[in-house]
């Protein structure tokens, strides 16, 4: 459980700075005037993918454990399916979000509800990551257009201002985000290492399947009973 919630966090936290817009949208409401123009395209994009009523993410990741892969499927405004794959064990969990309730399983021990804290974590962080507008999206430039898998994308770059008195050298690791020049839609979302672009430490896919339902699951397994306090025991001979 606790594996699943740190799960949708990284979701979150990697996902703050990951949309881009074509070039000329509608600035965001509240934008800053005179603002770095890419900036404003990716708060654009970011508000049209809120508009969505559905999208999937397709997450390859390096973490502590090794590689993982994890898939999230959006149906907004309340419903999420996240799936974590292990790809050293092959061990999977996953999670359902429906409304105010949430269920986890792991591996073949079936779905069980979450506690309700667990829950509203959950929830509350899907809304302020996924649902609710974000007003600091970062500092973004415009790398210009591409081709990504086969498909013309429009790439930006995640500029990372070093503090006052950084010793970090360039040869850190940098965002791109890619955006599909057709649809105006994100594509892909990527963390690189300089001379490593080939092998992304972070890369995501964003889909749009027509087909895209989340429910809650059927087969549930009823949660143990509470243990009884002390005292609750029927007297002997009744």
């Amino acid at each position: 459980m606790r594996r699943i919630a740190l799960a949708l966090v990284t979701v979150a936290a990697l996902s703050g700075h990951a949309f881009a817009q074509a070039p000329t949208p509608e600035a965001a409401p509240g934008a800053k005037p005179n603002a770095n123009p890419c900036s404003d395209e990716v708060s654009a994009a970011l508000q049209k993918l809120r508009k969505s009523a559905w999208f999937r993410m397709d997450t390859h990741m390096l973490t502590e454990n090794g590689p993982t892969q994890m898939q999230v499927d959006y149906v907004l405004p309340d419903r999420m399916h996240q799936t974590v794959t292990d790809k050293l064990t092959n061990k999977t969990t996953e999670l359902i979000l429906v409304g105010n309730e949430a269920w986890s399983k792991q591996d073949e021990k079936g779905w069980r509800p979450l506690p309700q804290k667990v829950t509203d974590q959950v929830k509350n962080q899907m809304q302020e990551s996924v649902v609710t507008q974000q007003t600091d999206i970062g500092s973004y430039a415009c790398k210009g257009r591409t081709q990504l898998q086969g498909r013309d994308v429009f790439s930006y770059r995640l500029d990372n201002e070093p503090e006052k008195g950084s010793t970090a050298t360039s040869n850190q690791a940098y965002r791109m985000f890619y955006v599909d020049a057709l649809t105006g839609l994100p594509s892909s979302n990527t963390i690189l290492a300089p001379g490593h672009e080939d092998k992304p430490i972070f890369r995501t896919s964003y889909t749009f399947p027509i087909d895209m339902k989340i429910d809650p699951p059927k087969d549930v397994v009823a949660p143990p009973p509470a243990p009884q306090s002390q005292g609750s025991e029927p007297a002997p001979g009744k």
